[in-house]
């Protein structure tokens, strides 16, 4: 029987650590996709607040309500500015969790690989094993039979 591959433990870490870094990039792109549709979102609140504040400027707006309407979108500029921060350092995240990913994944498969290879010269141990015992066992029962006939000693060998 064949013995086990010596570095299976480490090609099953080599495969946990590949999927968990896989998962952790995908927490990751889940992350990235909601903060940029939260800046989308930020951009849209904008861009509806300035034509209201456009609409307003035409009917008549007193000071006070200018001020509030600059004052708000000036908390919003501020907020979008955090948020594309937030947006950019996320990318840069996902970026290293990618490299983080590809890396592990070429470890497991550079383990898979050795394991099959493994697998592959134990496979052709066992089968040669398995020959030398089948032609042993035919060449004694080739001389079982041939001694079973009286072939002890050849003619030739006779005087």
């Amino acid at each position: 029987m064949s013995q086990p591959f010596a570095l299976k433990q480490l090609l099953q870490i080599a495969e946990t650590t590949a999927e968990s870094a896989a998962a952790s990039l995908g927490a990751l792109n889940r992350q990235l996709q909601q903060h940029e549709e939260k800046l989308m979102l930020l951009f849209k609140y904008r861009d509806e607040y300035q034509q209201r504040l456009r609409h307003a400027g035409g009917s008549g707006l007193d000071g006070a309500g200018l001020r509030n309407f600059h004052e708000f979108l000036e908390r919003l500029e501020q907020a979008i500015l955090q948020q594309h921060a937030l947006v950019v350092d996320t990318r840069t995240r996902v970026e290293c969790g990618r490299n983080d990913w590809q890396l592990k994944e070429r470890k497991s498969k550079a383990f898979g690989t050795l394991a099959q290879r493994f697998d592959a010269v134990a496979q052709r141990r066992e089968a040669g094993r398995e020959q030398k015992i089948q032609d042993d066992f035919a060449s004694r029962a080739n001389r079982a039979q041939h001694n079973a006939h009286g072939g002890g000693a050849t003619p030739k060998n006779r005087r």
